[in-house]
């Protein structure tokens, strides 16, 4: 550990032990309450938390120091908290307890240790976004990073890392909201959310385009139709033949090539068109059922997605400095 580092803590002793007063001087306010026995033992922890940060151990020195507190919420020791939680990339806890070490001002520290603190809060201005989320609608569930928020209606400021964050909105009888933000540090953002009727965001879906089972329907009986027609045909030339083999031979026992030209061939024409209508009957009624199993399965379904709106920051520079906004798409 560098002596600037051992100089920070031995300020922040400095500022503890400048706060023990003499019984008849002035009790400082953040000493109010505060009996020897208790300074004794925030001493001890704050004596333990220090020989773990020197270590760097700042996770078990955070804790002795927030045990001191518990003990003397003293300024200089919510610092030492602020230094640790600043090692551990923990900038909006920081914040928080930087803002509390600086409740009295420079008063219960050292100079230095309260110039320090005042670079740490322009530096950690910087590592976080401030997300103002107003809600008017009642009994509507807000979640921030699936944290729970307060119910609405409400209004709420939460310090946020900077990135992305996403807010939902949710209650039954309600399209559920969601907004995308992307929270740029030393920034403000506001974001008002307002859910929809789920009747203004249904709609129906389907299986397929709402043509195709009809079009196959229809083209099972086009098949079919062409199948009979092809039946009757058949049916036609199969009479045709029989009567011109009664005319020509009463007995039915003379050869076809006694028949005329034109009537020899009808016997197999007829048998090949019944064939092949046969087959196309068979295939426009399967069609047909096909088509009609199709449309059963093709009935609309009400859907209500969810409406989901992600907002873009962009920085416009103008005269004097850049004007910072936010842009929404669903």
């Amino acid at each position: 550990m560098t002596r600037r580092t051992c100089t920070w803590l031995g300020l922040a002793f400095a500022g503890v032990l400048a706060s023990v007063a003499p019984a008849h001087a002035q009790v400082p306010p953040w000493s109010l309450g505060i009996t020897d026995a208790q300074k004794a033992s925030a001493q001890k922890f704050l004596e333990a938390g220090n020989a773990l940060f020197l270590e760097r151990k700042y996770e078990e020195a955070l804790k002795e120091y927030q045990s001191a507190v518990g003990h003397w919420d003293h300024p200089a020791i919510r610092f030492n908290i602020v230094r640790c939680l600043i090692q551990l990339n923990r900038h909006i806890d920081a914040s928080v307890d930087l803002k509390l070490a600086l409740k009295y001002g420079a008063a219960p520290l050292e100079e230095a240790v309260y110039n320090e603190a005042l670079s740490y809060e322009k530096l950690l201005a910087t590592q976080f976004a401030d997300v103002t989320i107003q809600c008017t609608q009642p009994n509507v569930k807000l979640t921030l990073d699936g944290k729970h928020l307060a119910r609405c209606p409400a209004i709420e400021v939460r310090r946020v890392e900077p990135g992305q964050h996403q807010i939902v909105g949710t209650k039954d009888g309600l399209l559920t909201r969601t907004v995308e933000i992307i929270a740029i540090g030393g920034k403000q953002q506001s974001v008002v959310i307002k859910l929809d009727p789920l009747a203004k965001a249904a709609r129906v879906e389907h299986r397929w385009s709402q043509w195709v089972p009809w079009g196959v329907f229809a083209g099972g009986f086009v098949v079919g139709g062409f199948g009979v027609m092809l039946n009757v045909w058949s049916v036609s030339d199969r009479d045709t033949y029989d009567a011109a083999v009664e005319a020509q031979c009463p007995s039915r026992s003379c050869p076809e090539s006694d028949l005329p030209v034109n009537i020899q061939g009808l016997d197999d024409s007829s048998r090949a068109k019944n064939v092949v209508a046969i087959s196309l009957m068979i295939a426009g009624g399967a069609t047909v059922a096909t088509g009609a199993v199709m449309l059963y399965m093709n009935r609309g379904r009400t859907v209500y997605p969810n409406s989901v709106e992600r907002m873009t920051p962009s920085i416009t520079p103008m005269p004097g400095g850049a004007a910072f906004t936010l842009s929404g798409a669903f």
